[in-house]
């Protein structure tokens, strides 16, 4: 019976399901720049903003500007991509924007259940 009460109770709109194995997995949306750091909460879908969605196999969503243009009002597109972990704190992405593929990586200098704080880094290869 606490198996079905736990079941049904994970299920609410409210609820964020997070991967206890990894707390990266879900959706990001950016809230802003902090210290050398960008900032994102945790959400259910995602806004008119840059955004990741990490999703357990692997694969990536990104929303980011849809072109070269940085000056508002911007509009946003998603692309599809892929992320793989490369250690404790860095993630490697591969991924799509407007002008064609790029992958860096991210550092997380921290995650809970409801933000993350990542610098971007460059990929030297």
């Amino acid at each position: 019976m606490i198996l079905a009460v736990a079941a049904f109770s994970a299920c609410t709109k409210d609820q964020v399901e997070i991967d206890p194995d990894n707390s990266l997995i879900g959706i990001w949306v950016y809230q802003g720049y902090d210290n050398d750091q960008l900032v994102f909460t945790r959400e259910d879908e995602f806004a008119d903003n840059v955004c990741y969605n990490f999703i357990p196999d692997g694969s990536l969503i990104e929303r980011k500007n849809s072109g070269w243009c940085g000056t508002p009002p911007i509009s946003y597109a998603d692309y599809k991509g892929s992320w793989s972990v490369i250690n404790d704190t860095l993630v490697r992405i591969n991924g799509s924007y407007w002008g064609g593929k790029m992958t860096y990586n991210i550092d997380i200098e921290y995650v809970s259940p409801t933000t993350l704080r990542i610098q971007t880094l460059e990929v030297k290869e």
